[in-house]
């Protein structure tokens, strides 16, 4: 029990604080200064669209405002089995050179991505979400990274409009800002394996297609390091989005779903975890991805070893402690609508993002897949 306490604190402290200072510290890496250019390459802008009729004209006018020359553009829209008024519109802009590929039967994601890129034509393939909205100047600031020839991949920051609707996407926000700076660092020296979902690009040639029961930004970015390139976080390219799970039931689901997929896609590409090929990088992987994953199993290991050592004053402080952030979490869910604006609901979301890492990896080890992707929105981007 004394083994299964310490390791298991040991292990909490390290996901949360050992690692960054590590990464501060510069210990797993120096800073690698990228190689700036000038360079327009062609680009396919990659977009999956499932009933996305209150989004997807703002979508199509926010692509098409944007600083880049028009003539070397190529917008793709794949209507994943739409039964609403998300193809008219689409078909509205076909002057304006917008693609539309109708897939009649919902096939999820991944398989209207791939199909996208089956018909792109760009050297560059830029995926993103039909509710993300870029700033004019965001498409140049990714590209730009592209004219070092290390660079396989951009993603851009990811920022929620609405971070101050409800205490879950107050402390949503307050995590992305931890988790952006974390990818900042990991960039900076070239141990960057995920993207945001919502904005990134990729070099064509290193496009490979996705399964289906796999999340497209964090496999490809590991098809990237595994083919020797580097993933890069390009924080000036600004990705806007609004964040429809507000509730704790909601965004229990997202997780579960991302984590779930993620955790499958990092099986798959198990070879990346060992140190001894990728060096840094599978520290990144083990440290950032896959130890966060089972700090619920180690929160629970110390709370079991906690209870049997409680006879000694130590351990039964400890005990105490837990019991206390217990409390404070469930007090955090109970009176949320009150406390939206308190950091006091931090204990609550802590407790939900390690629920939704059990739930995700436990669907993982049954062999269950995500479901089919069904985006929510409520309102338009322009409301």
């Amino acid at each position: 029990m004394l083994i299964l306490f310490w390791c298991c604190a040991a292990l909490i402290a390290y996901v949360y604080f050992g690692y960054p200072l590590l990464l501060r510290a510069g210990l797993l890496g120096r800073r690698q200064p990228l190689q700036n250019g000038a360079i327009e390459p062609t680009i396919s802008f990659i977009v999956p669209a499932h009933n996305e009729d209150t989004v997807i004209e703002d979508k199509i006018a926010n692509l098409l405002a944007l600083e880049y020359p028009r003539e070397r553009i190529e917008i793709l829209i794949g209507s994943d089995g739409s039964s609403d008024g998300t193809e008219e519109i689409v078909r509205r802009h076909a002057a304006d050179g917008v693609g539309l590929i109708s897939f009649p039967q919902q096939l999820g994601k991944s398989a209207v991505q791939n199909g996208l890129v089956a018909a792109a034509s760009g050297e560059i393939l830029v995926f993103t979400d039909a509710d993300c909205f870029l700033p004019p100047e965001a498409l140049r600031r990714l590209i730009h990274n592209f004219s070092d020839s290390r660079v396989g991949l951009v993603t851009a920051r990811p920022l929620y409009e609405n971070e101050s609707a409800t205490c879950i996407t107050q402390n949503e926000s307050l995590y992305l800002r931890y988790e952006s700076w974390l990818r900042r660092e990991e960039s900076d020296r070239g141990l960057l394996s995920m993207a945001s979902g919502s904005l990134f690009a990729m070099r064509r040639a290193l496009w490979r297609p996705l399964d289906a029961n796999l999340g497209d930004d964090f496999v490809l970015p590991l098809e990237v390091l595994r083919a020797g390139y580097r993933n890069v976080l390009e924080p000036r390219a600004v990705a806007l989005t609004l964040l429809e799970q507000k509730q704790p039931a909601s965004m229990l689901r997202l997780k579960t779903r991302i984590i779930s997929k993620d955790f499958r896609g990092l099986l798959a590409h198990s070879d990346l975890l060992n140190p001894l090929r990728f060096g840094g990088a599978s520290v990144a992987l083990w440290s950032h991805k896959l130890l966060r994953w089972l700090v619920p199993y180690f929160l629970l290991g110390l709370f079991a070893a906690s209870i049997l050592l409680a006879r000694a004053p130590f351990f039964r402080a400890a005990l105490l402690l837990q019991c206390v952030l217990y409390a404070l979490a469930l007090a955090g869910f109970l009176l949320r609508e009150r406390f939206s604006g308190s950091r006091w609901t931090i204990p609550f979301s802590f407790c939900l993002v390690n629920l939704a890492a059990l739930l995700g990896t436990i669907q993982c080890f049954a062999g269950r897949t995500s479901g089919q992707w069904k985006p929510v929105r409520k309102q338009s981007h322009a409301a």
